[in-house]
Formats: C-alpha cells, structure tokens, sequence
C-alpha cells in the first residue's frame, strides 16, 4: 500500500531534511500554494500564535469544558482497543482489561469520529486562527487520536515516551486534550520549551534524558499536568515525550494539523458533517480527511 499511496511518498520524503531553516524554506513554499484561511474575528487568537511561535506551545484553558472531557470519558468506558506497537495482544477494554505490559491503546477511527464534541474541539476558532498563522495557509486535520497511557511493568519508558521530534509535515501542530486528571503519576506530557526552533539533535531517532539535557540545560522542560478538560497546542517538532504512567492511566485526544494530508488519517472520509452530532457548518476543506460535506 504504501509503494501506491502518495501520502506515503510524500511522507517519508520531508523526513530526510531534518535542518529547521531547509525544512522552513520548503514549508512556505508548500504553504504558497495551499488556500488561505480568513479567521473570524476572535479574541485570543494574538496571544495562542505568539505563544506558539515563540515558545513552542500555547495552553488553552477553558476551551474544554470538565463536562465534555466526562462525557467523552463515558463515551469510551464500554470500547475496545488495541496496542499498536503490538497487535498480537488483540483487543482489550482499558483501563482495568489490560494485557501484560501494554504502555499504550489506541481505539479506531471509526470511533474517534464518533467521539462526543471533538469536532467542536478540534475546529474551535481560536485554535484555527493560530494554527492557520503558525502554518502559513489553511490547516487540515490529518488525523485524530484517542488512546489510554497505562502503567506498565517496571515503568520504563517505550516508543514515544522517549525524548522525540516528530516529523509529520513540513510544518504541522498538534492540538491535545486530557480526558482524565493527570497528575505526575498519569504519564503526563512534556515539552522542551523553544526547541522547536534550535539546530540541535536533529537525526530522527528517540533520545534519553541526558542527552536533552545536555543540548538544552538541566531542568528546562516544560510538565503538563491538570485536571480532565486540559487542553493545548504544541509544535511537536521540538522535543516531547509522554511519560510512563506509574500508577493511574491516562486518557487523552489529540488532532493534527498539517499544510497536506500525512499518512495517519484515513484514506477516504469515514464520517458526514451535519450528521450523527457533527456540526454542519464545519470548514469542508479543513475537515476534508474525516467527513464528506453536509449535502
């Protein structure tokens, strides 16, 4: 499949330049010709981009609800789901039906899209104004993601809990909510403030402690702790990890937003705007990788 689909092409290609100013250069080329984006007018939309553009990530409080983050939360109590890293565990219900060692389950996205409120989530305006800013031109939701983080064996850290940048888009930000409390026992995330715009540590491969240290000083990462509702943007090219979680799981979302389409996502729409609790009126080109448009 991937020899014939393009996304993967196009995908794997971007990863070979990993210099942040070839990989600039090239990002306002793409961003040229996509279409632009003609924000509404919202308050908050200055101080999320600056936030973004200048530090690498942006809180935004308040923009879920407690009560949407439990109602998705009860949404998914009874779903199955599976390790991705291993699909021979099968399927399971987290967080209590847990095969043995499992650190991560992801549930399908043909129940992600059927996830209460996430499509308000994930085209609310303040978010969209920045990311488009940050991006250069009208974003795409390439792909959206519910999983559980699970405390696992000796808590030692695997695949993404390990120091990373990602390597998505030519420029891509990614938008994740806590759907449970995560406190420093949860797995929360972290973030290495400013890295997503400094020449260190380029080659893509996952790194230790030590060595982000070393490049990037003791003690500067940002801990994203909070209770169910907490949300923010991140530049997920700099540095990031997911901690083990100890001893309580963590449930969380996340949508990507890229310049084109990458390769997580589904190949065609799985879901229709205006229908089944999506909004109608939701940006069809935006939203284009998960639904069709309302008729």
């Amino acid at each position: 499949m991937q020899l014939t689909d393009r996304r993967y092409r196009e995908f794997y290609a971007q990863r070979m330049v990993v210099d942040p100013d070839k990989r600039t250069r090239r990002a306002n080329k793409v961003a040229d010709a996509l279409p632009r984006y003609a924000p509404e007018v919202v308050e908050g939309v200055d101080e999320v981009f600056s936030a973004l553009d200048n530090i690498g990530y942006a809180r935004t409080p308040g923009f879920v609800k407690p009560q949407m983050a439990r109602e998705i939360h009860e949404f998914f109590a009874d779903k199955t789901c599976s390790d991705p890293y291993y699909p021979e565990r099968g399927r399971f219900n987290p967080p209590n039906d847990v095969p043995k060692g499992v650190h991560v389950a992801y549930f399908d996205a043909e129940l992600v899209v059927q996830t209460p409120h996430i499509f308000e989530i994930v085209n609310n305006p303040v978010v969209l104004g920045a990311v488009a800013r940050v991006l250069g031109a009208k974003p795409t939701i390439s792909y959206m993601a519910v999983w559980w983080s699970l405390p696992a064996g000796d808590g030692t850290a695997q695949q993404a809990e390990n120091f990373h940048r990602d390597f998505d888009d030519w420029r891509f930000v990614k938008y994740i909510v806590y759907l449970t409390d995560v406190d420093e026992d949860s797995g929360p995330h972290i973030f290495i403030p400013g890295s997503h715009k400094q020449n260190k540590l380029l080659p893509i491969r996952r790194y230790t402690a030590e060595e982000i240290a070393g490049a990037f000083g003791e003690g500067n990462e940002k801990l994203f702790v909070g209770p169910a509702g907490t949300s923010f943007l991140e530049n997920t090219y700099g540095f990031h990890r997911g901690l083990p979680a100890k001893s309580k799981p963590r449930l969380a979302l996340a949508a990507t937003y890229s310049l084109r389409v990458i390769p997580y996502g589904p190949r065609a729409p799985i879901a229709a705007s205006g229908q089944n609790g999506i909004p109608a009126d939701i940006d069809p080109y935006i939203n284009r990788i998960y639904c069709t448009p309302a008729r």
